[in-house]
């Protein structure tokens, strides 16, 4: 474990001072915290790198289909069911995972997940060179990877640090991975465009090798320090049974289970009302009447494969992207140069035509250009979550952590979830399901992350790593497969947004009955904990 440094000089640095703002930190616990939360900095910029490369790719490649007189895209929809492709992969991950726990040091095991993924993204790389199509494949593997990296991260953050240093310095950490996720979401929106989505795969795969680096200098530094920390090191941390059998022996991790796994259930319901939403007002202005065949014969027809970005002829149907009001138009060329272009719904200019704005009316074309209204709808609505999530870890989580407890702050995030989607059942509108979403993500990758993650401080080791990564991966994807179960069932019922908000507010009255059960056992576990430390001081 590190070290309190209790007994040092406490020679206040600027470091120290600075870190003292949001929680109390000691002098030789500076160094460690500084370093995990760059590297869970690094960790959710890469992985917002992909998630917004994996959104395009899933939605507007998954079931688009044009050729007949309306759009049939049921992106979000294949979304939903991809879900239960990856609880399917993540069950083998689990056991991989649990036996090489029982076999390798942390080190060891953290740096063959962190080689694997790497090399996983640099092989995506070049399946895309060859025109592979990556949609599905790719959202399953990143459903894997987001997993698999952040709970090996916060398994080796609880193995670092005991339980009262972590209940001081997680909240440090979690401002690392808010800020993490809040400049991926801004650089991706930034990049997507100028670099396009494979070369990001590649910037990520960088990513991860610097993570790898700085978790071996948090775990040099642990090595240094007293309390059998080389010990605890290089002893394998799984124990002799697997993740699932350790959860099943034990009512506290089954209820962190049962939480994971209703917390899951809503926030990917609500990712398929957001998505659905979102499509249906992209494709709102093109009317069951409007015939790309009918317009094409009025003006120069595009080619079939000319690139969406490639000049075009003055006078040719193109379709226009408005990402403002995240609404796909059709719309005619009225310069060759210069990027204006008259809309024919009310005669708009849309200005930036080297921006990716405009593409030609083909079934390429509306293709490219619902995926930028995806991919710049997707990256302002991460930026504004991790913004706020941000804020709230700066200014609220230590506070909340040291007046009102870890437990009262699992809480936070069901009120949220029952108030936003009683707010849908009522108007189901884009407006209403954005602002909804981004309070209860940001909120999630807060408050809610850094609370979940505090509840294995007072664990084993072989539940830090075996039963925590089972939770934390197959758990979680259980509950996104029971979302994409009520989007089955959905689809057949033909049920509206509405329906499927007043859904998420029966489950999310469950969610806080959940809490109430580990709201009393880690109070009970608190005190068994507190008669152990009183027994060794006397």
């Amino acid at each position: 474990m590190a070290s309190t440094g209790e007994n040092e000089t406490p020679a206040r640095g600027v470091l120290h001072r600075l870190l003292s703002i949001f929680a109390e930190v000691k002098p030789r616990e500076v160094f460690s915290v500084l370093v995990l939360t760059l590297n869970v900095f690094l960790l959710l910029t890469g992985y917002y790198l992909l998630k917004v490369v994996r959104e395009p790719l899933i939605l507007a490649g998954g079931g688009l289909e044009i050729g007949g007189q309306k759009l049939d895209l049921d992106g979000p929809e294949v979304k939903a069911y991809a879900a239960a492709g990856q609880a399917l992969l993540l069950v083998g991950v689990v056991r991989a995972y649990g036996a090489m726990a029982r076999r390798f040091g942390r080190m060891q095991l953290t740096t063959a997940l962190t080689l694997f993924f790497a090399g996983n993204l640099v092989l995506f790389f070049f399946l895309a060179r060859l025109g592979v199509p990556l949609g599905v494949p790719f959202y399953l593997w990143v459903g894997c990877f987001n997993l698999t990296v952040i709970a090996q991260f916060w398994s080796f953050a609880n193995d670092v640090y005991t339980p009262e240093q972590g209940k001081r310095l997680f909240a440090i950490v979690g401002i690392g991975s808010s800020l993490g996720a809040m400049f991926g979401a801004q650089i991706a929106k930034r990049v997507y465009v100028p670099i396009g989505p494979y070369n990001m795969m590649l910037v990520a795969a960088g990513v991860l090798l610097a993570c790898l680096w700085l978790t071996y200098l948090v775990h040099r530094d642990d090595l240094a320090g007293p309390g059998g920390g080389p010990q605890k090191a290089d002893a394998p941390p799984g124990g002799a049974a697997g993740g699932f059998k350790i959860i099943a022996g034990d009512r506290y991790l089954l209820l962190i289970a049962a939480l994971t796994l209703v917390l899951n259930w809503v926030n990917s319901t609500g990712e398929y009302i957001l998505d659905r939403t979102l499509i249906e007002s992209a494709t709102s202005a093109l009317g069951q009447e409007s015939a790309p065949g009918a317009a094409a014969e009025a003006a120069p027809a595009a080619a079939e494969g000319a690139d969406p970005g490639a000049p075009l002829a003055a006078g040719a149907p193109v379709y226009l992207v408005d990402p403002d009001a995240s609404r796909l138009l059709e719309g005619k060329i009225a310069a060759v140069k210069g990027g204006a272009f008259d809309v024919e719904a009310g005669g708009k200019v849309v200005e930036g035509a080297e921006k990716g704005l405009v593409h030609p009316r083909t079934e390429k074309g509306k293709k490219a250009a619902l995926g930028a209204i995806i991919g710049t709808f997707k990256g302002d609505f991460f930026y504004w979550v991790n913004t706020l999530g941000v804020v709230l870890q700066l200014f609220l989580v230590s506070r909340i952590f040291k007046y009102l407890g870890v437990r009262f702050a699992l809480f936070i995030l069901p009120a949220i979830a029952l108030l936003g989607n009683a707010s849908l059942a009522v108007l189901p509108a884009l407006a209403v399901v954005r602002v909804a979403k981004i309070a209860e993500n940001s909120t999630d990758y807060s408050v809610q992350n850094t609370a979940r993650q505090a509840l294995f401080l007072p664990v084993g080791r072989d539940a830090k790593y075996s039963a925590k990564a089972a939770i934390d991966t197959f758990v979680v994807r259980a509950g996104d497969v029971l979302a994409a179960v009520g989007v089955i069932v959905g689809q057949v019922l033909a049920l509206s947004v509405r329906h499927f908000a007043m859904v998420n507010v029966a489950l999310a009255l469950a969610w806080l009955a959940v809490v109430v059960g580990i709201a009393r056992e880690h109070k009970r576990r608190a005190a068994d904990e507190q008669d152990a430390e009183d027994l060794k001081a006397a």
